[in-house]
Order: structure tokens, then sequence, then C-alpha cells
């Protein structure tokens, strides 16, 4: 998502901004319809040989209850980051005015918030799959991840961990070889992001699109097939945790 706005930076800063505006609305309407659209593939794949025509039917099939289901989720973290931007603030404020106990309740709003963040990933971390692959309406799929964690705790947590593992993994060797790819002369105070030579914004696009996209289909084709395990596991058999 970031490759035409680097590209942009190389004709004017205000085309960037233009672009960065367009992406972001592109962004929330389209992750819905690729949501639908991945899982769908994924399950076909584990089954037979996948097509691309299965990624535009499963997410346009799916896309009204998938996109209301991702507005309501993307409301509640707006909501969360709000609370945890006003915690950040207050406490900067308090302690610039010489007080720690702001700067102390500050903190404690920010960990709060960001366990509560967690908890509510982890729960609502299926609605997607119930969706597409369960054919579920918004509410229902949230509902329906919900108490599929419930039922599942201890494999689902092990899930979530290695999915947030591999993400994590995933961020940081392409942070590491953006770093390697960039220029020494980038490290300076003064440089801006538009005197980036042409050829490693090029290499950085590469290499971020290649490797997100090998742990996309990685990551969903886990994701769907742990799915189906758990679904349609009877619940008196999640006596440890599958990953």
């Amino acid at each position: 998502m970031q490759a035409p706005q680097l590209l942009a930076q190389y004709v004017s800063p205000i085309l960037s901004l233009a672009v960065s505006a367009l992406l972001f609305v592109v962004y929330i309407f389209g992750v819905p319809f690729a949501q639908g659209g991945i899982i769908g593939m994924a399950d076909e794949a584990l089954r037979t040989k996948t097509k691309l025509g299965t990624f535009v039917q499963t997410g346009k099939e799916n896309y009204v209850s998938l996109l209301a289901a991702y507005l309501a989720v993307t409301g509640v973290v707006l909501v969360l980051m709000f609370v945890v931007f006003a915690g950040i603030f207050a406490g900067i404020f308090s302690a610039a005015t010489g007080s720690q106990t702001g700067l102390l309740i500050g903190l404690g709003v920010g960990l709060v918030v960001g366990l509560v963040y967690l908890v509510f990933a982890f729960f609502i971390q299926f609605y997607s799959h119930e969706i597409v692959l369960n054919d579920a309406s918004a509410v229902s799929g949230l509902k329906g991840s919900v108490g599929l964690v419930r039922r599942n705790l201890l494999s689902t947590a092990g899930f979530f961990l290695v999915t947030m593992a591999g993400a994590l993994a995933v961020g940081g060797v392409v942070a590491g070889a953006q770093f390697f790819l960039l220029p020494q002369s980038t490290t300076t105070a003064t440089t801006v992001p538009a005197q980036l030579p042409l050829t490693s914004v090029l290499a950085q696009i590469v290499l971020t699109t290649v490797l997100t996209a090998l742990a996309g289909s990685l990551g969903a084709l886990y994701s769907v097939a742990f799915y189906e395990e758990i679904r349609d596991r009877k619940p008196a058999t999640d006596s440890a945790t599958t990953l």
C-alpha cells in the first residue's frame, strides 16, 4: 500500500499527500474484499488447486458483511487509540507541570488499554472466517468468533501467539532489509524521503511486496486450516494446545 505514496514523492509532496489520503480510503473499503478473497482461496487451496476467480467471487459474495464487521472493529480500535493518546497527553502535561502522579496514570491507562486491545483482538480473530466459511452475517461473525475462541481457549491462545510472533518476525525482516537497502547518506538529519534514490525505493517495494505476499499466503492457509479444525472439533477434545 505504500508503493504509490513512495513513488509519488518523486513528483510532488502535494501529490504524495493526495495519494496517501486516497490509499487510506482504498484501504478501509478494500481490506474486507481482500479478506474474503484470500480466505476463500486458502479454503479452496487446502482441498484442490485454487484460482483467481475464487478470490473475486468470495470477495464479492461476502463484501457487505465483512465491511460492516471491519468498520465495527475499526471503530473499537479507534476509540481505544483515542483513550491511549488522551492518557499519554495527560501524562506528558502532568510531567511538564512537575507532577509525577499524572504521568503514572497516563502510563497505567496505556497499559490497561493495550491489554484490552489484545483481549479484544484475541476473541474476534476469526470473525472473517465465520463470515466467509460459515456464511454468517457481520454480527453473527463477531459473535461466532467469540464463541469459538471461548470453546477452544488453549488452542486459540497458541494460535494467536504463533501468528503474532510470525507477524513480528516478518516485520523485523522487512524493516532490517529496508534499512540495509538505504544508502548511508540517507541517515543524515537533512535528508528527506524524496531524496532517496529511485532504485532503493523500487527495491524496497519489490522486497516488501514479495515478503508480504509469501507471509500472507502461508498465514492464510494456516489460519483457515486451524479454523476448520477447531470449528469441527468437539468441545471435550480441546485438552492440548494445537499449533
